[in-house]
This record gives structure tokens, sequence and C-alpha cells, in this order.
């Protein structure tokens, strides 16, 4: 499936709009989410790691005539600062807070994700090579 880029930058502006959303809005859920485990991982832990992960997957495919690491570390730093954003602004709710441990999940997200859109790149030069 080919997106245009221009599909792609909404996507990516929509993500992060909703990460925002979603770190500010007050939500209540009959389930404890830091109470309930998967795998021997907090389900809250998991879900902050699987919010993050398309971040780096989505510039990857937005701008992948950017082959070079710096730009790799440059979108990693970018996501590590959305992550600070993100956590930094529950800080300031009084009906949230800031938990450390949320921000290292989101930030086990970025590197997942900067794994995976690594390993595309890697498949798709070694694909362009044959």
């Amino acid at each position: 499936m080919k997106l245009s880029i221009r599909t792609l930058t909404w996507l990516i502006i929509s993500y992060v709009l909703t990460i925002l959303a979603l770190s500010t809005a007050m939500i209540n859920t009959k389930v404890a989410l830091n109470r309930a485990w998967v795998l021997h991982v907090r389900l809250d832990h998991l879900l902050h790691a699987l919010l993050f992960i398309p971040w780096m997957v989505l510039l990857h495919w937005r701008w992948k005539e950017k082959r070079s690491v710096g730009f790799f570390m440059l979108a990693l730093g970018v996501g590590f600062l959305l992550a600070g954003i993100s956590e930094g602004a529950q800080y300031m709710l009084p009906y949230r807070s800031f938990n450390i441990f949320d921000l290292m999940a989101n930030c086990v997200g970025l590197v997942l994700g900067g794994v995976i859109s690594w390993k595309m790149m890697r498949l798709r030069m070694i694909g362009e090579r044959q």
C-alpha cells in the first residue's frame, strides 16, 4: 500500500495530537491499568510503550529517502521530547500524575519503533541492491 506524502504528513500530525489529547484527558476506567499485568509487565506501561512505537515507523515512511544515522537520531530525539512533553503535561494537571516509569515505557516504545524502522530501512536497502 502506497500512501502519499500529504497523507503521511496528516497521519503524523494526527498521531501527535492524539498523544497530546490522551496525555491531558480525564480518563476514568473500570479497570485499574496500574494493577493489571500482561506477561509480567504492568498494563499501563505496556500501553505507553505501544503508543510510542508508531512514531519512528511513521517518520520512516514519511521520509524514507533520508537514510542517514543523523536523521534517525534526530527522529529519536524528537520522539523523546514528545514523550517528555506528554508526561510533563500530566505533572501540571491536577487530575493526572507524572510517573517516571511511564516516561521510561514511552522511551522503550520509541526504541522498539526505532528498531522496527531500522530493520525496514535495511530490508529496503537489501531489496534495492538485488
